[in-house]
């Protein structure tokens, strides 16, 4: 009786084991698909369904990527009439050992928030976090409900109106109790984790001050991965260190099983292809290249991130071939993530690029 206790207790604790594998949430096969439905939230977090996009993800590859195997996502995001026929932009890269699900840590990722961020604040966020780039252990799939971990933490010194301020950012994770969910896919019982990106003040250590915290709340299903996401928005109040108070908007992901338009437009063969620039991270230029098929009226410009103008590299007709021209960012540009857009004959393409200073 006490052997068959023992091979039983065994058992049990194996399944427990492997019910924790990390890599049993993430699809097997290369070629799976992920279609999003990405609804803003306004500041009371109403949902704001006319600013509705969409996302589609691409399981691409597996290939080493600096020092770890990487199961590599192709992802681009859009508007419902173009999302199908838009190429894959960026990538995303995860890795999985044991328990343990690794992503790759891109500031390129966190482009709107620090470019709000930088602005608003008049700092340079996105150089910081540029030194942060790196595998990092998102999700411990066999940590105990509602135990904070640490994924990365790092101090730095920011100034604002003459005066220094030691602040500590951290990401900080959590595994939340298992919630079973309805999605278009079907029904899943998901591991569900809380991310969160954390500003701290440092001044009074050992005391540390938390400014304010930007909360990401994931559902990961079996073979599916994400599938759900959820970041409230996020009120800011820096007044009493002599800075600004101001929201971030939110943020609704949800998975759909398909992405259709409802309006299909006709599509012209492009006339055009616009490379991506190179070097990408750039500082102080970069060049930027694209052909034509005949001879056209071009125009080249780059934009923020807000999407107000920057400059207007290209304006006049040139002819079919190969052709390039250089992009210099002096005149005082903020590091962060600008676009440039190719507009030829009523038909639009923009690719995006990071200048890191």
């Amino acid at each position: 009786m006490k052997k068959l206790f023992f091979i039983l207790f065994l058992s049990g604790n194996l399944t427990f084991t492997i019910g924790q594998t990390a890599s049993d949430y993430f699809p097997a096969q290369t070629g799976y698909k992920w279609n999003y439905e990405l609804i803003p939230l306004d500041s009371l977090n109403n949902r704001v369904d006319s600013l509705k996009f969409y996302g589609i993800d691409s399981f691409f590859v597996e290939s080493p990527f600096n020092g770890r195997d990487a199961k590599i996502v192709l992802t681009k995001t859009g508007v419902l009439n173009t999302i199908n026929l838009q190429p894959f932009m960026d990538s995303l890269f995860y890795s999985f050992s044991g328990a343990n699900g690794y992503e790759y840590f891109n500031p390129f990722f966190l482009s709107g928030l620090l470019s709000n961020l930088d602005s608003t604040l008049g700092l340079n966020f996105f150089s910081f976090f540029n030194s942060l780039k790196g595998w990092y252990s998102y999700y411990r799939f066999s940590s105990s409900v509602n135990q904070e971990y640490t994924i990365f933490s790092k101090d730095t010194l920011i100034t604002i109106n003459s005066i220094n301020f030691p602040i500590r950012f951290q990401l900080i994770g959590k595994r939340l109790s298992d919630e079973t969910i309805d999605t278009e896919l079907g029904r899943f019982t998901c591991k569900k984790f809380l991310l969160e990106r954390r500003l701290s003040y440092t001044q009074l250590i050992p005391i540390v001050i938390k400014l304010f915290g930007i909360e990401e709340t994931i559902w990961l299903a079996p073979s599916n991965w994400k599938v759900k996401s959820y970041i409230p928005s996020t009120h800011i109040n820096l007044t009493w260190l002599n800075g600004p108070a101001f929201t971030i908007p939110g943020l609704e992901t949800n998975i759909k099983d398909q992405i259709n338009s409802v309006d299909e437009i006709p599509v012209q063969p492009m006339m055009f292809e616009l490379y991506q620039n190179y070097p990408n991270p750039f500082n102080p230029s970069t060049t930027i290249k694209y052909s034509l098929i005949n001879s056209e009226y071009v125009t080249l410009k780059v934009f923020d991130i807000l999407g107000n103008e920057i400059k207007t590299l290209v304006s006049e007709i040139k002819p079919a071939g190969m052709h390039e021209v250089v992009f210099n960012s002096t005149n005082g540009l903020a590091s962060g993530v600008y676009f440039y857009e190719l507009r030829i004959a009523g038909q639009v393409t923009s690719r995006k690029m990071i200048l890191t200073k």
